[in-house]
């Protein structure tokens, strides 16, 4: 085998020639390529007949009075396409890099997730790419499923499971799901309490297209209650704001209630049911999307900092 460059470059397949062959194969002849390529006829059989000549093989066979590629011909063609497919996949790779220094990244996120994940997440976004401007979106888990599927943002961060072909999750437990009340609150001397205690209690949730209300939701399922809500909203920080108030118990994960309870404005209480301690967030994109640079170091950073606090 060749090791020298001169040897090297005497060897090696040449771009040129093989376009030629393609075009061959693709408009069935020398002469129809040529026309193809709007050269002469004759360019196209020197450069070919160069290359079977250095490799010792045929390249083109004549059937009746058409010109057609032989085995290995093919063969070449076939390598020449998948070359300028990953050249091409390349140069988009380059020009993504290209552009790290403006762009914008959009992602969808359940409420509770900006203060408790992504500000320290963003830290080290904001240090890699300055110049990339991140749109927050806020939505309920449905609303986050269908904007990442629709291609409406990058990458979605949300409360819950989801079983859906098009989207790809990362799904991890979470602070377990809690019952949430005021100082004075009746329950708060509580640490922990059995779902059917709620049933004496005016309850806050939020609508059913919100993860966390599915959770809850299936919580009654399993234990067979039907309860009636005192107040229904579509802000953590208004459910917060009433619990706090002593004026109803709040249902959400202790990360998402971070502030209110820090002040001392919220207690949190455990609820005693499998369900509510496999409590799940999950990061998700859509499958078979391409994400940039920026997008993908994004995507790799909210992953990481999931399984930390996990472990």
């Amino acid at each position: 085998m060749p090791s020298d460059p001169e040897s090297l470059r005497d060897t090696a397949l040449n771009i040129r020639s093989l376009r030629y062959l393609h075009e061959i194969e693709l408009h069935g002849g020398v002469r129809a390529a040529a026309d193809a390529l709007s050269i002469n006829a004759s360019v196209i059989s020197r450069q070919v007949g160069n290359l079977e000549r250095l490799h010792g093989v045929a390249l083109l066979e004549r059937q009746g009075r058409r010109v057609t590629l032989t085995e290995i011909g093919r063969t070449l063609v076939e390598h020449f396409r998948e070359s300028a497919q990953r050249d091409a996949e390349m140069l988009a790779q380059l020009e993504d890099y290209r552009g790290l220094r403006r762009g914008r990244i959009e992602i969808a996120t359940g409420e509770g997730f900006v203060e408790t994940l992504l500000a320290s997440v963003l830290e080290a976004f904001s240090l890699q790419f300055p110049d990339i401007v991140v749109e927050l979106r806020g939505a309920a888990t449905s609303e986050i499923v269908a904007m990442v599927r629709n291609d409406e943002v990058d990458l979605g961060l949300c409360a819950g499971g989801i079983s859906d072909p098009a989207i790809r999750a990362r799904t991890f437990r979470a602070a377990p799901l809690c019952a949430l009340v005021s100082p004075q609150h009746p329950l708060a001397g509580e640490r922990r309490i059995r779902v059917e205690q709620l049933a004496d209690h005016r309850l806050i949730f939020m609508p059913s297209r919100f993860g966390v209300q599915q959770y809850v939701d299936s919580l009654l399922r399993a234990e067979r209650l039907n309860l009636t809500p005192a107040y229904r909203c579509d802000l953590f920080s208004s459910a917060q704001a009433i619990a706090a108030a002593g004026l109803g118990v709040a249902f959400m994960s202790t990360d998402a209630a971070r502030q209110y309870l820090d002040a001392g404005k919220l207690v949190p209480i455990e609820i005693d049911h499998a369900i509510a301690r496999e409590f799940g967030s999950q990061v998700i994109r859509r499958v078979g999307r391409r994400l940039s640079p920026a997008a993908e170091f994004l995507w790799t950073r909210l992953v990481k900092a999931l399984q930390r606090r996990q472990g």
